[in-house]
């Protein structure tokens, strides 16, 4: 058992620093290594997300689209939270959530539908998947994707979060919830050019909770625990991991006088701290035209276009 905790935490921790666009890949080569080891790497599947997250179309449900991973895949197919059906159909059994569960999962879906409006726009997928766990409650997924394209100053843009939520069982008027959150971000403001990271965090607390309405409840108290932790990770991408980065940039590289920038100015920033109001409109640090991009702050905009700058004139 210790053994393969450690293999766990081993994978785990291999797997958050890989970068974003080869997530994919890497967990494909932990299945591969851990095929003999179903234990553990369903331990480790239901705490890592393939990014970046693929979608697909429920025509069931008037073509909405839903985000694909490991919590809603059977086989080759993937179960929407709209329909509960599984696309593309297939023959054979398929997994099914309790009526209680499904209700919860509906519900939520509807809230993080909201949520995902107000912090990212109506152009984000925004996703949540439910499924039954032994020795907890049940466990619960939130996604989220937001893509730019076909911008003159981005060639490309994502940006992906996913939240992994073990809710126990309510004990004593209280449950504990376990949250393990990754935020990835990926931007390619030219062909040759990259800039990309991840951001993991595995939070705990513990809240109230009524029995009588225990899934509501649950509810409430995850969605203000994955508010706070997602404002909190954008801080941090904000405030220091950009501004570390375009320290690096400086260092490995210098601009030669007179040289002419080869890649565009990258204007970007993060979904909005507080959600948009419909009384007021909420005034924008970006210049005119500029892609509002998830990921990134106007306090460091100018440095990282300094950066990219930079390294342009070296090449």
């Amino acid at each position: 058992m210790e053994s393969s905790s450690l293999t766990a935490k081993t994978c785990l921790s291999i797997f958050d620093k890989v970068p974003p666009k080869k997530a994919s890949m890497a967990l494909d080569l932990i299945k591969e290594a851990l095929a003999s080891n179903p234990d553990t790497l369903q331990e480790i599947l239901q705490k890592v997300f393939a990014f970046p997250l693929k979608s697909a179309e429920d025509t069931m449900t008037d073509n909405k689209r839903f985000l694909l991973c490991e919590f809603n895949r059977h086989l080759e197919s993937y179960r929407s939270p709209f329909s509960n059906s599984y696309i593309p159909p297939h023959a054979g059994e398929e997994p099914r959530i309790s009526d209680s569960l499904l209700t919860f999962e509906k519900h939520a879906n509807e809230v993080w539908d909201t949520y995902t409006d107000l912090y990212y726009g109506k152009d984000a997928i925004g996703s949540v998947y439910v499924k039954p766990l032994a020795g907890v409650s049940f466990l619960a997924c939130f996604l989220v994707q937001k893509d730019v394209e076909g911008d003159e100053r981005l060639n490309s843009g994502q940006w992906n979060s996913g939240h992994i939520v073990q809710i126990g069982k309510t004990s004593k008027g209280t449950a504990k919830y376990k949250i393990r959150s990754s935020i990835s971000i990926a931007m390619e403001p030219s062909n040759d050019t990259c800039l990309s990271g991840q951001l993991c965090r595995d939070t705990e607390e513990t809240h109230e909770v009524n029995e009588q309405n225990s899934l509501t409840n649950h509810l409430e108290n995850v969605g203000k625990m994955i508010e706070s932790i997602e404002i909190d990770l954008r801080s941090n991408l904000e405030s220091v991991h950009f501004p570390k980065t375009q320290q690096v940039l400086e260092n490995i590289r210098q601009p030669l006088p007179g040289a002419k920038a080869g890649i565009p100015i990258l204007h970007a920033r993060l979904p909005s701290q507080q959600p948009k109001s419909g009384g007021s409109k909420k005034k924008s640090f970006l210049p005119p035209g500029a892609v509002a991009m998830p990921g990134m702050g106007g306090a460091h905009v100018e440095a990282l276009n300094t950066a990219v700058l930079k390294r342009a004139g070296k090449k």
